[in-house]
């Protein structure tokens, strides 16, 4: 705990120091775009590694074989998506949701669908990766309480927020790129642990994670997390989909886009991260495969449903259980490893929401642009602050339920609004207003309503409320229904659109497209991105 905190309060430093030159909203929200290639991809790669990804594919990998490299496979696909937006997205120069969503569709209501986009995916998503903080620390002192885990989801997200509010982007980017290096480096000795435990035998690792698991015969074959029959099957192809198309429209994912220099700047940046981002889910499948052969399916589990403390358990095993002092150092490691993946995430989530608060609603929507520069930076401040501690009153309602769909919900909400959006806004020439409204408010109700009503919910053992039932969507991820239902929204929409009020323009941003040309250098203003279109 003594070296956590000391790792702890050298990180928070560091963030604060880094962001000391901050004078102005734009680089509290995307820096200065000075980061060579390198450096951004090393960014982007430490905000695209959540606590979510490290904890969830290790234990469904070990719990569940084939499941798991598909989750970790779905993950790395959803780089090659961010890659198509990539270029488009830096040669826009804006800095939020609401900015590029504007550059076809003018006026004040993409701004607003924005923002209920970009908080409905931050929200959740927000309040998991809080409990997650709360459980990690917790584990630290010894404690498995869930008062224990509550207080610390509090001094933690305290922290974080703090941190946050004072930072900006430039500080969250040391952040970034110090969490995928000393996670890099935690997961590459784990895995030398593995690989050395049997001989460099991976044919031996994989029969022992298959004896290990309670699926010995079926271990490497599809259907360990999802049940009998087509709908299940559906269900599972449906959360896939999600994880390819959300992942790479997450809030916190998009900000480190904005935060490029220019358009072959943030193309080889996303390459460089789709390489390390390759090599870390190579290593959790591997560290799944020696958690379910060294830990056991059963001991991950603990009497619990939840698979996520599988790879804190292997950190102890592979050095020689929770009395060898090399076994709490690596421990230890890896709790730093986490922690700095939560500050990653949730600096970027509550920048990401600051933005569709302060800047899309507060500045372009409420003031209508005539807040001057300071306001808008101390709205953004405040907006962090409110937004981080709205999201820790929710971790400590939810500790201890079973939430962790909120990572899904967040995934899908995304996958179902921002991705379709950009999408067709990028490169579906006749995309319009209707069309974008329809998609935005479509898919975040479809993903909402669904999730509210299916069995993650309610009406099952592992269901955030299991006393009730009002579960009448027969599954878990709506995704399967949302996703396609958002694109065919959007589409019918466009043509709804199209015949009620003519064609609109829609030259700006295929110009944009065409010449390569960034906006800003044939802007009308320098501030509205919008306002260049028209």
């Amino acid at each position: 705990m003594i070296g956590f905190m000391l790792f702890m309060m050298l990180t928070l430093f560091l963030t604060v120091f880094s962001s000391l030159g901050e004078h102005s909203a734009r680089e509290f929200y995307v820096g200065d775009r000075t980061l060579p290639a390198w450096k951004s991809g090393l960014a982007l790669a430490g905000s695209f590694t959540s606590p979510s990804l490290l904890l969830t594919v290790t234990g469904v990998v070990a719990t569940a074989g084939f499941d798991g490299i598909t989750t970790a496979t779905s993950m790395f696909l959803s780089l090659g998506v961010l890659l198509l937006l990539a270029r488009p997205i830096q040669l826009s120069g804006a800095c939020t949701l609401g900015e590029l969503l504007s550059l076809r569709v003018p006026g004040t209501a993409p701004r607003i669908a924005a923002a209920v986009a970009t908080l409905a995916v931050a929200g959740p998503f927000l309040v998991v990766q809080l409990m997650s903080a709360g459980s990690i620390t917790a584990s630290l002192l010894g404690f498995t309480g869930i008062g224990v885990q509550k207080i610390c989801t509090v001094m933690i997200g305290c922290l974080v927020v703090t941190c946050g509010v004072l930072s900006g982007a430039k500080g969250l980017t040391s952040v970034q790129v110090l969490a995928v290096t000393v996670i890099g480096t935690a997961m590459f000795v784990i895995c030398a642990y593995a690989v050395r435990a049997f001989h460099g035998d991976i044919d031996a690792l994989i029969g022992a994670a298959a004896r290990g698991s309670t699926r010995r015969s079926r271990y490497l074959s599809p259907g360990g997390t999802i049940g009998l029959g087509s709908s299940s099957h559906l269900d599972f192809a449906g959360g896939q989909l999600a994880l390819v198309l959300g992942s790479a429209c997450m809030p916190h994912v998009l900000s480190r886009v904005y935060a490029m220099k220019d358009p072959a700047t943030a193309r080889r940046s996303v390459r460089y991260a789709a390489g390390i981002v390759a090599l870390l889910c190579t290593a959790l499948v591997l560290l799944g495969f020696t958690a379910a052969a060294e830990v056991g399916t059963r001991e991950i589990f603990g009497g619990e449903t939840r698979s996520d403390g599988a790879l804190m358990l292997l950190a102890r095993s592979l050095t020689g259980g929770t009395g060898n002092g090399l076994g709490e150092l690596m421990f230890t490691t890896v709790a730093c490893a986490l922690f700095l993946c939560i500050l990653s995430v949730v600096g970027g989530t509550t920048l990401a929401a600051a933005g569709a608060l302060a800047r899309d609603s507060y500045h372009y929507v409420a003031r209508h642009r005539r807040s001057a520069p300071p306001d808008e930076l101390i709205t953004a401040r405040v907006a962090v602050a409110l937004f981080g501690v709205l999201g820790i009153a929710l971790a400590v309602l939810t500790q201890g339920h079973s939430a962790g769909f909120l990572t899904q919900l967040a995934t899908t909400a995304a996958a179902s609004t921002a991705a379709p959006a950009l999408l067709y806004t990028f490169y579906w020439s006749r995309f319009n207003r209707t069309g974008l409204l329809w998609t935005v408010y479509g898919g975040t109700t479809l993903t909402i309503g669904l999730y509210l009503f299916s069995s993650a919910v309610s009406a099952s053992p592992t269901a955030l409320i299991p006393t009730a039932d009002f579960a009448w969507f027969g599954q878990n991820n709506p995704a399967v229904i949302s996703v396609p239902a958002a694109f065919l929204l959007g589409w019918a929409g466009s043509l709804t659109g199209r015949r009620r009020d003519g064609q609109e323009d829609p030259l700006a941003v295929d110009a944009l497209l065409v010449t390569g040309r960034p906006l800003a250098s044939r802007a009308v203003t320098a501030e509205d991105p919008s306002a260049r279109v028209r």
